[in-house]
């Protein structure tokens, strides 16, 4: 399964992992290795049997930006159809393998590079800020695959994982910042120019902290606002979870109809 052309910079870090993939995932080493966790279904013949039987599909976007724009990588009989429950089985089983063998997690990172991929072009504007994102996801991505909570979150599992890598690289980082400025003096205050502006990811965290504390929102309402956030659109967000985009946005408006409830109570 080639992820690099030679067009792709083996600098970049989709280039140096397309290479890494390339060169491990017929290697005896690895192969040997992977059989000895008796996953199911027949014998490995090489990684790519397993991102395909975790449910991997190349999008599009990940294809042009890994692949120079070539779409036609992997041949089309390569692929076989996975339900989506059997993938995420199978999934779910590799990450509980991933808690303490990085092979494992490596070929995580693999199932769900498009994603991030996808995530990292919706959050920024130009290649180079992209790649940056794309950096960042990936760091985030490693530890996030190897602590993943198997036995509380067992379903839609390669939804979850992108979903928390998003809040980790974007959100976290927001709340931390917004939580350690440092408060402004009364004279400050009378000095419009000199004031910070608060950005509205700011404003948002604070109105949903109050809101959880005083009940008017619940633990599910911040996972679906955080959820919504690392996708960056609605429809992005149904397609992953497999509802429709009108499913996501009623959800979101009832959401924010008890978020200002709050704000004028």
């Amino acid at each position: 399964m080639n992820t690099a052309s030679p067009t792709t910079s083996t600098n970049s870090t989709l280039g140096r992992l397309g290479a890494e993939w390339n060169h491990i995932s017929i290697r005896h080493d690895e192969l040997r290795r992977v059989r000895s966790w008796g996953l199911p279904g027949p014998e490995i013949a090489s990684l790519d049997d397993v991102l395909i039987r975790c449910g991997y599909r190349p999008a599009p976007a990940h294809q042009q930006w890994t692949n120079g724009g070539e779409t036609g990588a992997t041949p089309a009989s390569r692929w076989t159809e996975i339900a989506a429950d059997d993938a995420d089985r199978h999934l779910l089983n590799l990450v509980a393998v991933a808690h303490h063998d990085p092979l494992a997690a490596r070929i995580v990172l693999q199932r769900i590079l498009p994603a991030l991929c996808g995530i990292a072009r919706r959050h920024s504007s130009t290649p180079r800020q992209r790649q940056e994102v794309l950096d960042d996801l990936i760091g985030n991505a490693w530890q996030l695959i190897r602590r993943y909570p198997v036995e509380r979150r067992p379903r839609r599992v390669a939804a979850n994982l992108v979903r928390d890598i998003g809040f980790e690289t974007f959100v976290r980082p927001a709340r931390r910042m917004a939580s350690t400025e440092t408060p402004m003096s009364h004279d400050a205050l009378l000095d419009p120019p000199h004031v910070p502006r608060s950005e509205p990811i700011h404003e948002l965290l604070e109105v949903m902290c109050d809101a959880r504390r005083t009940r008017c929102i619940t633990e599910d309402d911040v996972d679906f606002i955080r959820s919504l956030i690392s996708y960056g659109r609605p429809e992005h967000m149904a397609v992953a979870l497999k509802v429709t985009p009108r499913t996501i946005r009623n959800h979101r408006d009832a959401i924010v109809h008890r978020l200002r409830n709050s704000v004028a109570a």
